[in-house]
């Protein structure tokens, strides 16, 4: 059964088979028979980015070769390659959307390597492809027959393949059909010093002394929290009033004295 489906899969290219080295079964992936002219037409819509490119720089060289001649020509484009490669902004957009087309190209090719496709061999559709901040997104069109979770199976050979960190998937609620894969290349959290001026003190609170006086002005608004033990003595003096001294019984003659005495400090005149 084997080599008759590698047989037909040689001769006719529908069939292709694959035996697993675990379990010893052969899988089989048919494909229908495609038209060559939508082949071509598919061919030339992957490949939509680097033909216009092609295109743009021919058409150019031609007609500035009919205008100023060959060795000027040279000197235009190659002046106009150093300042696109010079300048940090327009170096940036370009390898951006190089990337762009790279991861797009990338994400077909692992689908065709995991077999994400249906039963009769369509793959995902890669409608589109873009730089974001942290990578490249692509929105990818699902045919019958693949869902969402399809695609998230393969997300850690996405990033394999497309020599990234992670990839996310998220669904379109308007379409189920639809699906954003976010390539994440970099994390924008760590680029520069976003950590505000102060911050970086915190750690060296640990190491000053519960009764050392810091002002706001040293460590950017944060003062250092009071000891356990000074808040536990001045809790208990606060629960514990001070005892007040009983009037005892004295006898007659010291009453009467006491309060002659007192009358004496009253009355200034005595």
């Amino acid at each position: 059964m084997a080599r008759t489906s590698r047989a037909q899969g040689r001769s006719g290219g529908r069939n292709s088979s694959r035996t697993s080295y675990r379990s010893g079964t052969i899988e089989i992936f048919t494909r229908p028979h495609q038209n060559p002219y939508l082949r071509v037409v598919g061919w030339i819509i992957r490949f939509r980015a680097e033909l216009t490119c092609i295109a743009v720089i021919l058409t150019i060289t031609l007609v500035l070769r009919d205008h100023i001649g060959p060795a000027n020509t040279a000197l235009v484009l190659g002046f106009v390659t150093v300042m696109v490669i010079g300048v940090p902004a327009s170096r940036r957009y370009v390898a951006a959307r190089c990337w762009a087309v790279t991861t797009r190209h990338r994400m077909r090719a692992c689908f065709g390597q995991t077999r994400t496709m249906t039963h009769d061999g369509k793959m995902p559709l890669l409608l589109w492809s873009r730089p974001s901040p942290v990578g490249e997104r692509v929105r990818v069109w699902l045919p019958a027959g693949l869902s969402v979770k399809d695609i998230d199976q393969v997300t850690d050979r996405i990033s394999t393949a497309c020599w990234a960190r992670t990839t996310r998937v998220t669904p379109v609620r308007a379409q189920a059909a639809l699906v954003v894969v976010d390539v994440v290349r970099r994390d924008p959290l760590t680029v520069g010093d976003i950590v505000p001026t102060g911050i970086h003190d915190l750690a060296d609170l640990t190491e000053t002394r519960a009764d050392e006086h810091i002002t706001p002005e040293d460590t950017g608004n944060v003062v250092a929290l009071p000891s356990r033990d000074t808040l536990t003595g001045a809790r208990t003096t606060a629960s514990t009033p001070p005892a007040e001294k009983k009037p005892g019984r004295t006898s007659g003659k010291n009453a009467t004295a006491r309060r002659t005495a007192d009358d004496e400090d009253a009355d200034p005149s005595l």
